[in-house]
């Protein structure tokens, strides 16, 4: 599991020691493929809650953003959308997470309890076939 510390967009704090004993789904974009993320991620999280039904707060589900490069505008946007229900994104402003990303796809990636990755993948979209991957992977770690 990569090293880091940062905050969501409501200003919680995380870390990679506090996710530590659970299995972790990491899915990560460059801020300018924020839509992507929040959809394939949003996609794949609610999958998970109905697929791995009592057994979902067994495991983290992260999604973060490679915020190192932003401007006045995104930053406003992100102020305004602390008031709206948005799932929690992790803002990586100092690219704790950056190394892999590549432009237009979500980077999955997928730890074991102990921290060691177990998946790695990248996507354009999420599609069913994927979404069982994860599920099999993630059944066989809790």
């Amino acid at each position: 599991m990569p090293q880091f510390q940062m905050k969501d967009q409501y200003g919680q704090s995380y870390s990679d020691g506090a996710i530590k004993g659970k299995p972790v789904v990491l899915m990560g974009c460059f801020l300018k493929d924020l839509e992507i993320c929040r959809k394939q991620g949003r996609k794949l999280y609610w999958k998970m809650q109905n697929l791995l039904w009592k057994d979902s707060s067994k495991v983290h589900f992260l999604l973060y953003l490679d915020f190192q490069e932003t401007n006045k505008l995104v930053e406003d946007y992100l102020e305004e959308s602390k008031t709206k229900q948005f799932e929690s994104i992790l803002l990586d402003r100092k690219g704790h997470l950056s190394t892999g990303l590549t432009k237009g796809e979500s980077y999955l990636r997928i730890f074991n309890k102990a921290g060691k990755l177990i998946s790695s993948s990248y996507q354009e979209e999420m599609d069913d076939v994927l979404i069982q991957k994860v599920y099999g992977i993630l059944k066989q770690e809790i």
